[in-house]
């Protein structure tokens, strides 16, 4: 005989199996999402909420994964809980626990550069009667010259986002932007560029407990 899948009725949910970590896992995956919407934003909005759902992700990945760590393995939680306390000095890796709190908790509050507008870029010809509107339109009446762009645009260039400080309110501490991750010294983090690191290194935590544990699952 053949084996053939259940159906799943209309309305009803399937279990799922899941293994070792993979709760973990999903968070990361989910903070890669949330890297990929910044990266992919053309205005302020969607990048915030990249950045907000990067950073939830990241401290939900290390709740999950410490928490099922300890409950499976007992020499887990003295493992795992150096690391805690080595990632909580690191300036970086805090900013990014501390972000999480004031999207929580509060707003995403990044400072953003003013940018510029490039008026007619590429075009050589003759304008005239340009007006630029509060909700992101412009007219203007333009003629070109021979062999120019036939059409005067107007380019929205810059605007990019800094780190802001972040001030944790109940700690009444100030953790300002982050310049040190894993003894490197950096002039300027940019947020995305903030992601991706705290992103690789909890990546590379997974993978040495897999290494560390891993066997120990298969066996019991």
């Amino acid at each position: 005989m053949t084996r053939e899948k259940i159906e799943i009725g209309k309305g009803s949910i399937a279990p799922t199996q899941r293994t070792l970590w993979s709760s973990a896992i999903e968070k990361l995956q989910e903070a890669e999402i949330g890297l990929r919407q910044m990266e992919q934003a053309n205005d302020r909005i969607r990048f915030e909420q990249g950045w907000a759902r990067a950073v939830d992700s990241i401290a939900e990945f290390w709740t999950r994964f410490f928490d099922e760590g300890k409950s499976k393995f007992s020499n887990f939680q003295p493992w795992a809980g150096g690391i805690e306390t080595s990632w909580k000095k690191d300036k970086l890796l805090m900013y990014l626990y501390q972000a999480r709190h004031q999207s929580q908790h509060g707003r995403v509050a990044f400072e953003w550069d003013e940018g510029s507008l490039r008026i007619a870029p590429n075009f050589n010809g003759y304008i005239k009667d340009l007006s630029i509107f509060g909700d992101g339109t412009f007219s203007m009446s333009s003629t070109p010259l021979p062999g120019s762009e036939t059409k005067a645009t107007i380019r929205f260039e810059g605007g990019h986002a800094r780190l802001p400080t972040i001030v944790n309110v109940r700690e009444k501490l100030e953790y300002g932007p982050p310049n040190q991750h894993l003894g490197k010294t950096y002039a300027e983090l940019k947020p995305m560029q903030a992601i991706r690191l705290g992103i690789n290194f909890y990546t590379s935590i997974l993978d040495s407990a897999f290494a560390k544990f891993a066997q120990k699952e298969e066996n019991s």
